[in-house]
């Protein structure tokens, strides 16, 4: 049996990275999909839903609190885990999608200017110099023969 969620959508806060009473990293995100869809009088209407992301690889946890922030798109890929819990008698339900130390992942999704207060970020910085890089030398090599 397969249990695998792919969501790629928008943060909606910054990546919050706690530590376990171990001393292990953890991050949870809280990410926003949108669907769009027109109703039966023709009108469109767009609904979006909310996702618990927890990502338990403590390096990658890390590297997105560094990296990404609220307004950002990423691509997650997980599992999707229910729990739930008593409060006052009630039971409540919870619905995670979770990146498990060696299953999963989340990828920033580089979309140039957008309006997260990040709007090109380090990781999109960094891509586009190691571009700029490969032109360059690119560029070199055109000019003369090729070295055989």
């Amino acid at each position: 049996m397969l249990n695998i969620v792919i969501l790629t959508g928008r943060l909606g806060a910054d990546p919050e990275v706690k530590e376990t009473s171990q001393g292990g990293k953890f991050a949870t995100l809280s990410l926003a999909t949108n669907e769009k869809y027109k109703d039966k009088d023709g009108e469109y209407k767009e609904k979006t839903q909310w996702h618990k992301v927890i990502v338990w690889n403590p390096n990658l946890a890390e590297s997105l609190g560094r990296y990404i922030k609220k307004g950002d798109v990423v691509n997650v890929t997980g599992q999707i885990e229910y729990r739930s819990y008593e409060a006052d008698g009630v039971t409540k339900y919870i619905t995670d999608i979770v990146v498990g130390r060696f299953t999963g992942n989340v990828r920033l999704i580089p979309m140039g200017k957008t309006n997260s207060s990040n709007a090109e970020g380090p990781v999109a910085k960094a891509i586009n110099a190691e571009k700029a890089k490969v032109k360059a030398k690119s560029s070199e090599t055109e000019d003369g023969p090729i070295p055989f």
